[in-house]
């Protein structure tokens, strides 16, 4: 327990993904700083040893005025295993990052921790997700899934000018047939939204539901099949949304266009940006490559 004079922390962030290469590669690859260009931050500084530092800047690095731009490594042990420390709000927090062998591939699990409660509104949980999602993407398909632009991302800073929506897009592999069918078939999407038993009866307002009632989408208002699905979602006690996902085809590929829209005020769409940044680097590895690989054991309620 915190002392007196000490902030509460907010639970372990603990997420695993695995990645269909071995050990070594992945080692090699994730402390590659010319790979990191292409997950971790637009331009990279390193020494990866222990005492040294990762440092990761541009338009799509994790860091802002709450969230500082460099990793400072205190423990490494080559192929297995990096102990790092992370400034979040002024705290030093920690976090370990473990390469596992597996019989088809490697496990990355990160733990990251004690986070100060001020931070709850940075939705780090969600961070990590599109960055070992990324991570993955550029691992085995060769190209990052969906970079999170981090350039007005200042969540603790809201002012009425801020977007009152949501728009975020990715590009998948395959016709608009497959990703509307990950979209809309129950077991295939729990595999990118994390839901054990979504229901979904696909016509115009049947039930849409990935989690409990009152926890996300709610209806069908719109669904033609293989371009275009829109739901309306509720989040406990927010105002009614509305959530449209085009399938636009390009070539032999298609643009997955998501837009959030219908919040009230800019306050409201606080983690639904980097949240849906999640979701969409799911769906990619998804529709790519038959599965997400990432598994996350902790949320921040």
């Amino acid at each position: 327990m915190p002392g007196n004079d000490e902030e509460p922390v907010l639970p372990v962030v603990r997420i695993t993904a695995h990645i269909s290469k071995p050990v070594p590669e992945v080692w090699n690859t994730f402390l590659d700083p010319v790979r990191m260009v292409q997950w971790l931050g637009n331009e990279i500084t390193s020494d990866t040893k222990k005492g040294g530092f990762i440092t990761f800047r541009g338009k799509n690095a994790p860091t802002n005025s709450e969230i500082e731009d460099t990793w400072t490594i205190t423990e490494f042990s080559q192929n297995k295993a990096i102990l790092c420390s992370w400034s979040i709000m002024g705290v030093e927090t920690l976090f370990v990052l473990r390469f596992s062998e597996l019989a088809k591939g490697t496990l990355i699990e990160v733990k990251h921790g004690a986070i100060p409660l001020s931070a709850s509104r940075l939705y780090l949980p969600e961070h990590w997700n599109v960055l070992l999602a990324n991570f993955k993407s550029v691992t085995e398909l060769g190209e990052p899934a969906v970079r999170f632009d981090y350039s007005d991302y200042r969540p603790l800073r809201i002012t009425r000018y801020d977007p009152k929506e949501v728009r975020q897009s990715v590009l998948i592999r395959a016709p608009p047939s497959l990703p509307f069918d990950v979209w809309t078939n129950p077991e295939k999407l729990r595999h990118f939204v994390r839901a054990p038993k979504p229901k979904v009866d696909p016509q115009y307002a049947g039930i849409y539901t990935w989690w409990a009632e009152g926890r996300g989408p709610v209806l069908f208002r719109k669904l033609v099949p293989d371009k275009e699905i829109e739901f309306s979602w509720v989040y406990e006690d927010e105002s009614e949304t509305i959530v449209n996902v085009r399938f636009d085809p390009a070539e032999d590929y298609t643009v997955v266009n998501l837009h959030h829209h219908d919040f009230r005020q800019p306050e409201d769409i606080v983690g639904y940006d980097i949240g849906w940044t999640s979701v969409l680097s799911e769906l990619k590895l998804v529709c790519e490559l038959g599965e997400s690989g990432i598994m996350r054991y902790s949320d921040w309620k």
